[in-house]
């Protein structure tokens, strides 16, 4: 079964696998790796999130972050990212989080990156 959480982007995308599907508890943090980028992969409501994995406003690993409303939250100063779209909604963070698309074929989680040959 292939679940394909969001319309294929356009352009030359590749998927990366980076988790078992039963890796991922509902609102856990996972940091992963796709290549050299640190992502960050949140199961919330049955749907799985994958966002840039350091914060934007200073250097913390959102992993170590916690889950609020829809939001991973830094854990350094308190930044809240929204899960659905890596904006930053409190400050002091101002630039968002990069959002990344999943793929959820045969209870493998992968993530897209951009393909670097192309």
């Amino acid at each position: 079964m292939i679940e394909d959480q969001d319309a294929r982007p356009p352009g030359h995308m590749k998927f990366v696998r980076v988790a078992g599907d039963d890796e991922l508890g509902e609102g856990e943090l996972h940091g992963v790796s796709v290549g050299e980028v640190p992502v960050l992969l949140v199961r919330l409501d049955g749907h799985v999130y994958a966002l840039g994995r350091i914060c934007t406003h200073e250097y913390a690993d959102l992993a170590e972050g916690s889950v609020e409303n829809g939001c991973v939250v830094c854990p350094l100063h308190g930044s809240k990212f929204d899960l659905r779209t890596g904006e930053a909604l409190t400050l002091p963070a101002i630039e968002p989080e990069p959002s990344y698309k999943v793929l959820i074929e045969n209870r493998v989680v992968y993530v897209a990156v951009q393909d670097a040959e192309h």
